[in-house]
């Protein structure tokens, strides 16, 4: 006690100065952090590093004992002890199975660790199975069984058929004079155009085998739910009847261009009860006539042609254009048409329309009109190239049309009409992709 006050109360002895006892005080709260608040953070530091060496001890434990003891698998059926107690103290048999919990013994280090099993009965841990195959049963396995039935009609199933919409009609048969009453009512669901979203819908009749006898509704414009209520008769023997089939076919009016047939139903009368009147509605399913493969989809030009004998003239229409693709750089092209009259490999005349910008669906509505002699009108090619114009470099171009003698498909069909009629009629025609140079 002595010691402390000399040492920490110095200043009670009136000699001392004022300023000599502020520093000496200073002096002594310095001690005191060092000798209390250090071994305090020592005293902290030594219990976490224990508890990380503890945590990570009984981890080594417990994985040295998964290694030695193997997988442990515990059955579904383990879900509640009471039910299982309850059932089995009812029935007076024991548990075959009962729910466990591995709990780690603290001592004896990880040599000695064990592990205790909290359970009325636990079945001891089985040795991993080298396959699963092990545990298949070869009898088990029944080729008549329901399951190869499945993927047999899985594999022999016929393609989906595309949805095109509903058709609602009536039927009616007069044994007495022979007449079929076909009344079509309506329509719904039906699939709209690309661009437009809506059709102009009409439907062709006829009992097969006698296509050429073709009867015709009224046309219905942008809609997709028509209502036709109209009757159509055709004169069948009862004899004949149950080896017709009628056909729908469901056309898209089209004013600039052929028509385009989108669905069909077919329906055998040797599967309909004509003995009375009857009302159906039937699936209209999509109508796509099977092409060869063709080249990517590049956009299609509408066009008409015309060449006019007496005037030694050829009057091409550009009409639109749709579907087209955008630039290498992902903006919409400004396209134009450009269109060539080639004989003999060389290029007689060429022109082109006003360019359309930002857009992949652009509409022209121009005529261009070339001086072409009859001499030469069987030998040339016509040749339509949609450029797009580019305001900082060289122009692309997109896709390419060409009429001749010697095309196929739609090009070829389009060049015999125009040589057949002084009319042009308006076409839609698949752009191809352009040869490089």
């Amino acid at each position: 006690m002595a010691d402390f006050r000399q040492t920490f109360l110095p200043c009670l002895n009136s000699s001392w100065t004022e300023e000599q006892c502020t520093r000496l005080n200073m002096v002594a709260g310095w001690k005191v952090a060092v000798y209390v608040v250090l071994p305090l953070m020592l005293l902290c530091i030594a219990i976490a590093l224990l508890c990380i060496y503890l945590k990570r001890r009984r981890l080594r434990q417990y994985t040295s004992m998964k290694k030695a003891r193997g997988p442990v698998t515990i059955s579904p059926s383990r879900t509640s002890i009471k039910s299982h107690q309850s059932s089995s103290e009812s029935s007076g048999t024991p548990l075959a199975e009962e729910f466990w919990v591995p709990v780690l013994k603290p001592g004896g280090g990880e040599a000695g660790s064990a592990v205790e099993l909290v359970g009325s009965q636990v079945q001891p841990f089985s040795r991993r199975r080298p396959s699963m195959s092990a545990r298949l049963e070869n009898s088990s396995f029944d080729p008549n069984s329901e399951m190869y039935k499945r993927l047999e009609m899985m594999k022999t199933k016929e393609p989906t058929i595309e949805y095109a919409g509903e058709l609602h009609f009536a039927l009616h048969y007069n044994k007495d004079m022979g007449i079929l009453t076909i009344r079509l009512i309506q329509a719904r669901d039906l699939q709209p155009r690309e661009f437009s979203g809506t059709a102009d819908p009409y439907f062709k009749i006829s009992v097969l085998p006698d296509e050429p006898r073709t009867l015709q509704s009224k046309i219905h414009r942008k809609t997709l739910d028509p209502e036709f209520e109209e009757k159509f008769a055709f004169e069948i023997p009862p004899t004949d009847l149950p080896n017709r089939t009628i056909r729908f076919l469901l056309f898209d009016y089209d004013q600039f261009s052929r028509d385009e047939c989108v669905g069909q139903v077919l329906l055998p009368l040797e599967n309909v009860d004509l003995s009375e009147r009857v009302e159906l509605w039937k699936m209209i399913e999509s109508y796509k006539i099977r092409t060869p493969e063709k080249k990517p989809d590049l956009g299609d030009l509408l066009m008409t042609a015309s060449y006019l004998p007496t005037a030694e003239r050829l009057t091409i229409v550009i009409l639109k254009a749709r579907g087209l693709e955008n630039t290498p750089h992902n903006k919409r092209p400004d396209p134009y048409v450009k269109v060539s009259i080639l004989y003999a490999g060389k290029r007689l005349k060429k022109k082109k329309t006003s360019t359309r910008h930002s857009t992949t669906n652009p509409v022209y509505n121009e005529a261009l009109v070339f001086d072409v002699g009859r001499e030469f009108m069987d030998h040339v090619y016509i040749e339509l190239v949609i450029v797009h114009e580019n305001r900082f470099g060289q122009n692309q171009g997109m896709g390419k049309v060409v009429l001749s003698a010697e095309s196929e498909g739609e090009e070829l069909e389009h060049w015999k009409s125009l040589a057949a009629s002084r009319k042009g009629t308006a076409r839609w025609h698949c752009l191809q992709p352009l040869q490089p140079d």
